[in-house]
């Protein structure tokens, strides 16, 4: 049976995975994500979303709303400190506001500088002024030399006088309007009660995400609804590269050994890690002796269609996951089209509302279309903090059997997302903690406070653009997946550890059971499978060519007469001894 909608893991049943609890944990920890999901999901309807594997976008998009509407209410308490008195007509007290304000300011901006290493300037000579004995000599009112003073101590001191020069000012106009300086009191006595309530609140918020069954809203808005159905659509637009007479690039880069070159076109997947490399292609002959024609023993028409070894392969994964749940390997088995945005561009019935059994099973039998088919098999584990993702392709043409496989890996939030789950960082403690550690961090508010204006064109954006602009061709606008916040994210995969081995071992036993599988079904549709089974030996024990990271050519010859393993004072010439291959 072909599945062509299949929500992210977990969420189906309403329990949100733990990538997608770190996610809507991130947008309140990390102003820089928060800001990428707003401006690049919730303010992008021209994009299409990218894949979800193993999170809800949705709980993300939702929380990181919330968590920008917390920052705007303190920094706009902030500027509506230093305003709204003068407005009212007590200028005084806005003075007064701004001083302290500002005071704060300049203590956060001397705390950075004394952390920063500045780079002394070199050292300029003096100008020669003359010749002869006069050279040299002090100035008589100048017994000692000038001290010179580094760049940071001098930016040290610009910034003490500037607070020296606002103690002066809030003190004079305290002494001068006394009244002014009590209400002063007072809006500071708010702001600091402003800082410790949103604090406190956004903690609450994290420790509501880390207990909660349920993180997506009751009532979904019109652009969650657009996200929604696109990450779970079951095509994907991925964008191509540019090309290189566009990027004006004149040598071509001969360092990338894989199929899809630096971008990889698995949007959302996570980072490719490996790929058969060339595809694996077998003639479709019949099994006997070798030495009889090709007339004789291949097939003139294939025996099956691509889509019966499709699904005989979804079958066969399937079964990974019925398993007992001591030895279960979960998989997820689902159909994949990628299509360019450069072809949707052309043909928007490239890109259709859903995909039936029937759209599918021509996709996967013709060869040649813009619409490219993948088997997905994703392996989640430690609650989709990592996702593997094997990926097959099946194409039959020209007495071919030609079966490409590519495999992309999801690694860890970062640690700043995961620490609410730690001890000490949830409870009523942490909320206490949370709303002084926001008072403290009041100064580098003050700094960011100009970002409101920020929110209101963000707000502006999201008031006036429609939900959706993907359904409808635009001229100009390309609507393939830019980014995904899950990959923005993760963790890559060179600096996976222990839980690397994890990963490939349940890529490998997904690799077996395909290939074995896919001998069993060949067999049966009588086709030899000698071969086959030589090059899925060789796919099974090799480790060189397909894993992304481990591209290493070590003692290797190319060309005529090519020596490895020779000395350079060491004739050339055959060499038993030699440790290298040609």
């Amino acid at each position: 049976m072909i599945t062509s909608d299949v929500p992210p893991a977990k969420e189906a049943t309403g329990e949100p995975s733990a990538a997608t609890r770190h996610l809507c944990t991130g947008v309140y920890v990390d102003e820089r994500f928060r800001d990428l999901v707003i401006d690049k999901v919730c303010t992008a309807p021209h994009r299409r979303v990218a894949p979800s594997y193993g999170f809800d976008i949705v709980p993300v998009m939702h929380h990181a709303w919330r968590a920008a509407a917390l920052n705007a209410l303190l920094r706009m308490t902030l500027v509506g400190a230093a305003v709204t008195p003068a407005v009212a007509g007590a200028l005084p007290t806005s003075i007064l506001v701004i001083c302290g304000l500002a005071f704060l300011w300049l203590l956060r901006l001397t705390m950075v500088l004394r952390k920063v290493d500045w780079e002394p300037r070199p050292r300029q000579k003096p100008k020669r002024r003359g010749l002869g004995p006069a050279r040299g000599r002090r100035h008589p009112f100048r017994p000692f030399p000038p001290r010179r003073h580094s760049e940071k101590g001098r930016a040290l001191r610009r910034i003490g006088a500037a607070a020296l020069s606002l103690a002066l000012t809030g003190l004079t106009v305290a002494l001068a309007h006394p009244g002014h300086a009590t209400m002063a009191l007072q809006v500071a006595a708010g702001i600091m009660l402003m800082c410790l309530s949103i604090g406190a609140a956004r903690q609450l918020v994290l420790d509501h995400i880390l207990r909660a069954s349920s993180l997506r809203p009751t009532r979904l808005s019109g652009r969650q609804r657009a996200a929604d159905l696109q990450q779970r659509h079951v095509c994907a637009v991925y964008r191509r590269p540019r090309h290189s007479e566009d990027e004006g690039e004149d040598e071509d880069d001969l360092t990338m050994f894989t199929l899809f070159g630096d971008e990889s076109p698995f949007i959302g997947a996570g980072e490719l890690v490996y790929q058969w490399n060339p595809p694996m292609s077998i003639q479709l002959l019949r099994p006997g002796n070798d030495e009889a024609p090709l007339h004789e023993r291949e097939h003139p028409v294939p025996p099956f269609q691509a889509h019966e070894l499709v699904e005989y392969l979804r079958e066969a994964v399937q079964l990974l996951d019925s398993d007992s749940q001591e030895v279960r390997l979960p998989t997820q088995v689902r159909d994949r089209i990628y299509v360019a945005e450069t072809d949707v561009a052309v043909d928007r019935s490239l890109l259709p509302q859903e995909f039936d059994e029937a759209d599918l099973r021509d996709i996967i039998n013709t060869p040649g279309t813009k619409q490219h088919h993948f088997l997905e098999v994703v392996t989640p584990t430690a609650g989709s903090e990592f996702v593997a993702t094997v990926m097959l392709h099946v194409s039959l043409q020209g007495r071919t059997l030609m079966i490409s496989t590519a495999a992309c890996v999801l690694a860890h939030t970062p640690r700043s997302f995961q620490q609410t789950e730690e001890f000490g960082h949830h409870g009523a403690m942490a909320v206490i903690w949370a709303a002084f550690r926001e008072l403290a961090a009041l100064p580098l508010e003050i700094q960011n406070s100009w970002r409101i204006a920020r929110y209101f064109y963000t707000l502006s954006k999201a008031a006036v653009l429609p939900r959706d602009l993907t359904s409808i061709p635009i001229r100009n606008v390309l609507i393939g997946s830019r980014i995904s916040v899950r990959e923005r994210s993760a963790q890559t995969w060179s600096k996976i550890q222990l839980e690397k081995s994890d990963i490939l071992g349940r890529m490998k036993t997904i690799e077996r059971r395909l290939l074995r599988a896919a001998s069993d079904f060949l067999h049966a549709r009588d086709v030899d499978i000698s071969e086959f089974n030589d090059r899925a030996l060789k796919i099974i024990n090799s480790g060189i060519f397909n894993f992304g990271d481990n591209n290493n050519f070590n003692n290797n010859a190319v060309g005529n007469e090519a020596q490895v393993g020779v000395s350079a004072n060491q004739p050339t010439g055959s060499n038993p001894n030699s440790g290298g291959h040609q």
